[in-house]
């Protein structure tokens, strides 16, 4: 289970990792009581390597702060892909790890060579460091629990090997509770992951069209809200409206199943024929919709060309050889309207015109732009 390679959704995954970086308040106040109970046992027993030990774990406690606070804004669930997520878990659990190991190695010497006022300060550091990494990183409890058991063993090793019960008992129940605290955070992990996939996968499921996996209507606004946001003064969001031709024909002579079949299989065209970021909706029957970003009008013009042809090549579904066509129409985002409703409309009203000539590819013009343009042609 502690695995790094264990399967999770991707989805549940990223979430796992962003969790990570909402610690900075526990990390800060460990780092504190670290720093405080670390200096008052080094000023009492003023030997080189408790000195040595507790510079080195504010270095990596301080490296956790730094982690943390530069990354920390770079951490959105909606922006963050399984690749960036799994660097930003290394970059947070080497400094974790670190810390883990010097803190340990920090409380075995303590036991050894401090006083009792000191062993009990250091008990209840470590007591409070564990429970502190088991309520915060049990998501990633490949990193929660070697960095508990590289905390707490050294100190339960210690406490064991003396001769004063008080100090054995002392050690038996870090063990106990290290054990107890390891337990429950993979449970803590199962029941976490679970719900969190379970969670994500009902919000996709609101935002997908049943049939198709592809957007709905309520993920294509949101979509679209996003990219015009993200557009700005040298970025166009091309909005390309799709019927498909030839396909009733299909549906009515071969059955619903055919047609379904169909349209999952033209569905997964437009998927491969999507750059990254761009998206594809199905909003009705066998109309799609397209959101793509740009710099200028040709790469749109190009877009629908590409999908245009893609979708006429034939298919072969269950057993029956089917050719369609698709006509495409386009409009513009600023150019054409701010509305993703109006840009739809203005997409279809340029389709329906280009299928009035027999088909092809048509960028939405007004009126009075169109007529002008048609006696120019």
């Amino acid at each position: 289970m502690l695995n790094r390679s264990s399967p999770l959704p991707d989805g549940t995954y990223v979430v796992a990792v962003s969790s990570l970086y909402t610690t900075v308040l526990p990390t800060s106040v460990m780092a504190v009581a670290f720093v405080s109970v670390g200096i008052h046992i080094a000023l009492e027993t003023p030997e080189l390597l408790l000195r040595v030990l507790i510079s080195l774990g504010i270095l990596a406690v301080l490296a956790r702060l730094g982690v943390l606070l530069r990354y920390r804004a770079r951490v959105s669930v909606e922006d963050l892909d399984p690749l960036r997520a799994r660097r930003l878990e290394r970059l947070f659990a080497i400094p974790y790890l670190t810390f883990a190991a010097v803190f340990g190695a920090f409380g075995a010497r303590a036991f050894q060579i401090g006083s009792a006022e000191s062993h009990m300060l250091m008990m209840g550091l470590l007591f409070g460091y564990a429970a502190g990494v088991a309520a915060t990183v049990f998501l990633r409890p490949w990193i929660a629990i070697p960095s508990m058991a590289l905390a707490v063993v050294p100190a339960i090793a210690v406490t064991l090997t003396k001769t004063n019960s008080t100090y054995i008992g002392a050690g038996a129940l870090l063990l106990m509770f290290l054990v107890a605290g390891a337990h429950n955070t993979l449970r803590s992990y199962r029941i976490s992951t679970k719900e969190i996939t379970a969670r994500r996968t009902f919000a996709m499921l609101a935002r997908a069209d049943a049939l198709t996996g592809l957007e709905n209507r309520l993920s294509l606004r949101e979509a679209f809200e996003g990219m015009s946001a993200r557009a700005g003064r040298n970025k166009i969001v091309a909005v390309h409206y799709l019927d498909l031709d030839r396909f009733k024909p299909v549906n009515d002579t071969y059955g619903h199943p055919v047609g379904d079949a169909l349209l999952r299989a033209v569905s997964d065209r437009l998927r491969n024929a999507l750059r990254a970021g761009d998206v594809a909706a199905r909003i009705g029957g066998d109309e799609f919709v397209v959101l793509q970003t740009g710099k200028n009008c040709s790469e749109a013009e190009l877009q629908a060309q590409r999908m245009r042809k893609v979708i006429a090549e034939p298919y072969s579904i269950r057993g029956h050889e089917l050719s369609i066509g698709t006509s495409v129409g386009y409009a513009l985002y600023p150019e054409h309207g701010p509305d993703l409703d109006d840009l739809i409309a203005h997409a279809d009203e340029a389709l329906i015109g280009i299928k009035r000539e027999g088909g092809g590819v048509a960028l939405y013009r007004p009126k009075a732009l169109y007529e002008a343009w048609k006696r120019s042609a």
